[in-house]
């Protein structure tokens, strides 16, 4: 019997039966997906104004409504997208989440009602569930033990330098449409359309991932089974932790696609800018957290491989909690003396999701990983959906900074909660030691 050389992309060693071209394809998934999941929320700020010309007063609790209704869709199909992964496979459910979000993209910008724009963010919410539990599962399935924080940081990083083209470079095509002769409403579809053609042919290249089951995986399983052993696997108490951290990380990156996007909006506008000019404010403003985030990605994920993996993660929430009150105190978010507490915002949001990422995916059976980040990814929506519907009223009740000191507080305890079960583990291991 011979034993099969592991293959290495780089520096990451892979999986048994994992080839590089499998592992490409899926780190140009992680490249596109998180500009994907993060374009149209920023620019619905757009939408809202130029195609239902909505008062400014009104636009947070809009803003949080349409995110609330797209993760109630989220929550509904989330748990099936990860079980059918299990079923048929990562590729088919991978091709099917980029056939969707193409098919959101051209149906959002043609919405003149909020129940024409809802609608059409169930699509996309379907979309970003199929999506979001690829990317985390797989992530889960390609690297090597060893590599696991590397790889995962490798993703993370093209999901930053993902979401600084889509937010910063692409925002930008209303007012370069605009600049060419086109309408605000036509500037706003033809945007649209163009991130649409990047998810159409994002969904050929995953055509490259590994086909077939993952390994140690029984075909044709009955999905309420598979959906359970994600329900299962939360009595190990570090699966559970990584739950309530997929809670409190889903609800950061939602906080910047929202609500920090319609901050910078309100205020660009506030100066006299267009809704198209504003569009670019926006993707300069989220770049600035998303560029960090990108940087911080592979640096914390290397650091993943060296450290404790509860104390990872609880160093990240850390410094979430720190990175998100401190905007939390920001009077205005476009100027010049809130960039350093983007930047830690950045840097906690990225920490938060790889933690949690590199915790689940070392305690997950391999048989079971679609199921398990599928109910992380459900946890995710519920933080998410929280987070939209309060949030929106904060905003608009309180002020644009009031959404992120509560989700600054939420991270705070998700970090309590870690050290707590850190220090008892290495009391439980001087216990035995003596």
């Amino acid at each position: 019997m011979t034993t099969e050389v592991p293959r290495r992309l780089a520096f990451i060693e892979l999986a048994p039966g994992v080839l590089r071209r499998h592992a490409l394809s899926y780190l140009f998934a992680a490249f596109v997906s998180i500009g994907l999941f993060a374009y149209l929320p920023a620019l619905t700020p757009f939408i809202l104004k130029v195609n239902l010309a909505l008062p400014t007063g009104q636009q947070g609790a809009a803003t949080g409504n349409l995110q609330s209704w797209q993760e109630i869709v989220i929550l509904a199909v989330i748990g099936f997208w990860g079980a059918m992964s299990d079923r048929i496979g990562r590729r088919p459910v991978y091709v099917t989440g980029f056939v969707l979000i193409a098919a959101a993209y051209v149906l959002y910008p043609l919405a003149h009602s909020m129940p024409e724009l809802a609608a059409y963010r169930l699509v996309f919410g379907c979309a970003v569930a199929a999506l979001g539990a690829m990317l985390a599962t797989i992530l889960a399935d390609y690297p090597a033990e060893s590599s696991r924080g590397k790889m995962t940081g490798l993703a993370f990083f093209l999901n930053g330098l993902g979401s600084v083209i889509f937010l910063v470079g692409f925002t930008q095509l209303p007012h370069l449409y605009a600049e060419a002769g086109a309408s605000q409403l036509e500037a706003g579809r033809y945007a649209f359309f163009t991130i649409a053609a990047v998810a159409v042919l994002a969904a050929i290249v995953m055509l490259g991932l590994k086909p077939g089951l993952p390994s140690n995986v029984r075909a044709h399983r009955p999905l309420r089974e598979i959906a359970g052993e994600g329900l299962r696997a939360a009595r190990n108490p570090r699966i559970l932790l990584a739950y309530g951290g997929g809670f409190t990380s889903r609800a950061d990156l939602s906080l910047i696609t929202l609500f920090l996007a319609l901050w910078a909006s309100q205020s660009a506008i506030g100066e006299g800018l267009s809704a198209a000019q504003a569009a670019g404010r926006v993707g300069a403003t989220i770049g600035i957290t998303q560029g960090t985030a990108m940087l911080w990605a592979p640096i914390y994920g290397y650091i993943g491989d060296r450290m404790n993996r509860l104390a990872h993660f609880t160093l990240a929430f850390a410094i979430a909690l720190t990175g998100y009150c401190w905007v939390g105190m920001q009077e205005d978010i476009v100027r010049p003396a809130a960039i350093p507490a983007l930047m830690l915002l950045g840097m906690g949001q990225v920490s938060t999701i790889l933690a949690s990422t590199v915790l689940l995916g070392q305690e997950a059976q391999p048989q079971t990983r679609g199921a398990v980040f599928g109910l992380q990814a459900f946890f995710g929506g519920l933080g998410i959906l929280a987070i939209s519907w309060v949030g929106g009223r904060l905003y608009d009740q309180i002020g644009p900074s009031a959404p992120f000191t509560l989700v600054g507080i939420a991270n705070g305890v998700v970090a309590a909660w870690a050290m707590w079960m850190y220090l008892r583990g290495r009391a439980v291991n001087r216990t035995e030691a003596a």
